[in-house]
């Protein structure tokens, strides 16, 4: 659960605290499963600290192959979204 991993998911700091988690997971050849609870928030900042962290410094090859989400269908869209509005600016970018 993805509430084990962080106290929050409405801060930078929190978001950082997941990054390194998921840094780690990348290093060692494990896959994370993140379980997001239907009432979790996912702040832009969090996001932004966290996966869009991994994937500006990994990118999506290696996200796919680290992470896994599980969660409601509102929660998967949400995600789904904002890792391909990134791939998207990430793309623009280069």
């Amino acid at each position: 659960m993805l509430s084990e991993l962080v106290d929050s998911t409405g801060s930078n700091e929190a978001g950082f605290v997941l990054f390194k988690k998921l840094k780690t997971a990348r290093d060692t050849n494990t896959v994370i499963t993140l379980c997001i609870e239907p009432t979790e928030s996912l702040s832009s900042s969090f996001l932004n600290s966290s996966i869009g962290l991994f994937l500006e410094t990994y990118g999506i090859v290696s996200f796919k192959e680290t992470v896994k989400f599980k969660g409601n269908k509102a929660q998967f869209k949400k995600l789904s979204h904002y890792i391909s509005m990134f791939s998207q600016l990430e793309n623009i970018e280069h």
